[in-house]
């Protein structure tokens, strides 16, 4: 008969309790010595090993600092968007981009700084994707203005530079006189701000002109007969509202302006004022 077992507090043990109990003890018994097998046969070798590397590391602790992970990755892939006139081949090769090369060394901002300075691009996005991937997002110029000149079609773009596009497109945009090259990208950004504020009236621009002697820009609509001067290096954005105000209050005033200044913010003067005009 077996003797009956108590706890340090004098509860009794069951015999259900107590074979629950040897069975852990084998167990975790048990658990050792395979443990202890598979070391005196395979584990002294990992542990070996692991004093090895750890001798090596302390060793070569300055070049382990100096490590950079990102020297095992090559760019691999390069996706292009937005790139009509440009090629590929054109892209990468002003980007100083190619396949191969250390992504450590690749930097998304110099990137965009090399592709914002083509006179085809408006504006790019550059970024790094893991692992080896960059992306690369192209707005290109659009026509803004045509400059003839000996009877040929020059297209300028919002930054002022010359672009490669056919006469038909030449002929549908504001042409502006050659006399005024010096004022060309002063004249593009204005006539970009007047196309992104109000495309309506972008599109009856029929001429645009520096005047030197009122240092401002003469614009010539298609369907008025007088001219607008707007102010030259500040903000039209305003002024174009009042004179499309204008031309809706004022209509019968206008058709005798031979000038309407447009320099001045919040009111417009009339000059060359045609009094035959009003006296019938």
């Amino acid at each position: 008969m077996t003797g009956s077992k108590t706890t340090l507090l004098g509860r009794r043990i069951g015999t259900n309790e107590r074979l629950r109990k040897q069975e852990r003890v084998r167990k975790v018994k048990h658990g050792f010595e395979c443990v202890w097998s598979w070391f005196k046969h395979r584990g002294w070798i990992l542990a070996v090993v692991l004093v090895i590397l750890s001798a090596l590391a302390i060793h070569n602790r300055f070049y382990l600092q100096r490590f950079n992970p990102l020297e095992l990755r090559h760019l691999q892939y390069v996706e292009i968007e937005g790139n009509r006139m440009l090629s590929w081949e054109d892209v990468m090769q002003s980007a100083q981009v190619e396949t191969g090369m250390l992504m450590s060394e690749l930097n998304a901002d110099s990137v965009e700084a090399a592709l914002a300075q083509l006179p085809m691009i408006l504006s790019v996005k550059v970024e790094k994707k893991f692992p080896s991937s960059l992306y690369i997002k192209l707005h290109e110029t659009s026509p803004v203005l045509t400059v003839l000149s000996e009877g040929r079609a020059m297209i300028y773009s919002e930054k002022g530079f010359p672009l490669p596009y056919s006469v038909a497109t030449a002929m549908r945009l504001p042409v502006m006189d050659v006399a005024s090259m010096e004022h060309v990208k002063t004249i593009t950004r204005f006539l970009v701000e007047m196309r992104n504020s109000d495309a309506e009236l972008y599109e009856r621009v029929s001429q645009v002109t520096w005047s030197t002697e009122d240092d401002c820009m003469k614009v010539y609509f298609r369907d008025v007969g007088f001219t607008a001067l707007f102010k030259g290096q500040e903000s039209n954005k305003d002024q174009f509202t009042l004179y499309k105000s204008l031309e809706n209050g004022f209509t019968k005033d206008l058709q005798c302006a031979g000038e309407v200044d447009m320099r001045f913010l919040g009111f417009a003067y009339i000059r060359n004022y045609d009094k035959r005009c009003v006296n019938g």
